[in-house]
């Protein structure tokens, strides 16, 4: 059979296998300026392949979550095959017509489908970190080596994803037996001590690990409403992201629900992880997640925890407004971000919501900025307004951002797993010891009531702790100043409109009368758990 690779597909096109199939059909979409991937596959009965399609990347429509940017076009440019029962593949028909911009000579080895790393390049990537290059510093390696990232055969992705599967990700053989003992000791001292493992199909080797003694699981039963994740902290000989799955106790203390170590950030380790811990916790979902605006981690939640309110990190999105709006806040002399903070916070209603973000918009002409669009798209995510779940009063994943440099104090770089095990214990057991203050300084100290002769406030001071009957004494104070109007009058609903004194903007409240339950448009209470101003 005549060599076809490098050629323009033609019906009646014979090949011996679908790598070949593949290769001619790629080869060609490098000269013409497009990258192919393969799509739908029709099997017979028996389970071999009748047809197949490898069609145009751009072919279907998809839209990240993370952006409003369409990723595919409807492009319908493909080559089907039909492939016989001895095995072959016959090109039974070509589309050729594109839909969208082909990229240029220069560009072509920004193509997905034209990107590989040889065996050659695998080797000479394990050799320079061998010698002690850092991963950041390899892909400029082999831009030299190459003469120039234009002549590079793959992408820095591609790279970076090469040095995580060299990279000493698994358990040696020392680090086996040292884990094993070190699981064992935990199971006879503390018998609901869990773990769990995911092993490499391919070599037999761990890849993913969790792990979460008794009482972080006794501590997730009482407080695991909201929760906190994060994956930026590594910290341990294999390189792999370091990620404790935090919360907030009756003393607003970070506690520990569990941690983990991941191979990668991708859906499927996040899956895995997720519905570990779900094993771990006896199925119970948090009611909140949040977590930073990464799309692999956003799609397993959706996936695991579908009734789970997911809340993106306000600190991140600060941290992003600092990067893509850097000229409008120096230019406002840092106006502008507290301006948008406030716009954050915004509780009263929706409808002050929207037009707190338009007169953003306008007062820094930022109408047709593409961040502030996409942010605004996302806002069910992060404005205080569209709470629609318990968060224990968390905004953000700074509790993960302060435990990490917790962790940064504690672990060496070059911990072993085991050791790593150990190191995260102690600072367990350092926040427990935190926890233990507290409960004993609220039991055995009274909280001094703001006046002594409320029963409301008498009661509180007993039933919460120093630091809630605190909070909850603030607003108490708050509602001083607050005046309210009678709006309707509906059954046994009454909805009145509550603002600040000389302010005409507010909170509608709706009290039943028969039953004596409160609702309000702030929606603290969900989200807090306990009274604010507007209510009382």
């Amino acid at each position: 059979m005549a060599d076809k690779v490098g050629i323009t597909p033609e019906v009646g096109m014979n090949f011996e296998s679908e790598e070949e199939a593949f290769e001619m059909y790629n080869t060609y979409a490098g000269k013409v300026g497009f990258s192919v991937r393969k799509s739908n596959t029709k099997r017979r009965v028996d389970g071999s392949i009748s047809q197949k399609y490898i069609v145009c990347s751009s072919q279907g429509h998809r839209q990240t979550e993370s952006s409003k940017d369409t990723t595919r076009t409807c492009c319908d440019a493909r080559v089907q095959f039909s492939v016989s029962r001895e095995g072959i593949w016959t090109v039974q028909k070509i589309v050729t017509e594109h839909n969208h911009y082909l990229a240029s000579p220069d560009k072509l080895h920004k193509l997905r489908s034209q990107r590989r790393v040889t065996e050659a390049d695998r080797m000479l990537i394990g050799q320079i970190r061998e010698a002690g290059m850092k991963p950041a510093q390899v892909y400029e390696f082999m831009k030299q080596f190459y003469g120039g990232a234009d002549k590079v055969p793959f992408a820095k992705m591609d790279c970076n994803n090469e040095i995580g599967r060299e990279r000493r990700k698994y358990l040696e053989a020392n680090d086996v037996q040292t884990l094993a003992e070190y699981l064992r000791n935990k199971q006879l001292q503390d018998p609901t001590f869990f773990y769990a493992v995911q092993v490499d199909k391919t070599d037999g080797r761990i890849a993913n690990f969790f792990w979460a003694d008794g009482q972080s699981i006794m501590d997730y039963k009482c407080f695991g409403d909201a929760v906190s994740f994060d994956t930026t902290f590594q910290t341990n000989k294999f390189e792999m992201p370091f990620a404790p799955i935090l919360g907030t106790n009756h003393h607003k203390q970070t506690i520990i629900f569990g941690a983990a170590l991941i191979f990668n950030e991708t859906i499927e380790s996040f899956v895995w992880l997720f519905e570990t811990f779900l094993k771990a916790m006896s199925g119970k979902h948090p009611r909140t997640i949040f977590t930073d605006q990464d799309a692999a981690m956003a799609g397993a939640i959706a996936y695991v925890f579908p009734n789970t309110s997911h809340r993106l990190c306000l600190w991140h999105i600060y941290l992003n407004a600092a990067k893509h709006l850097g000229h409008v806040i120096q230019k406002s002399d840092n106006k502008f971000l507290t301006d948008f903070k406030r716009c954050v916070y915004e509780d009263r209603s929706e409808a002050y919501f929207i037009e707190k973000w338009n007169e953003l918009l306008s007062e820094y002409k930022l109408e047709d900025n593409s961040w502030m669009r996409n942010l605004y798209y996302l806002r069910a995510k992060w404005a205080a307004v569209y709470r629609d779940a318990f968060t224990a009063d968390m905004t953000s994943t700074q509790r993960s951002e302060g435990m990490n440099n917790v962790f940064k104090k504690r672990f060496r770089r070059k911990l072993g797993l085991s050791e790593l095990l150990v190191e995260c214990e102690k600072v367990l057991l350092s926040l427990r010891e935190n926890e233990l203050d507290e409960d004993f300084n609220s039991r055995r100290k009274d909280a001094v009531t703001y006046t002594t002769d409320l029963p409301m406030l008498k009661t509180a001071a007993e039933s919460y702790t120093r630091r809630m009957y605190s909070e909850f004494e603030d607003e108490f104070k708050k509602q001083l100043s607050l005046s309210q109007k009678l709006l309707q009058t509906e059954g046994t609903n009454l909805t009145f409109f509550v603002t600040y004194m000389q302010s005409h903007h507010g909170a509608t409240v709706v009290f039943n009368s028969e039953d004596s339950t409160i609702t309000c448009s702030c929606r603290k209470f969900e989200a807090i758990g306990t009274y604010m101003h507007f209510n009382l």
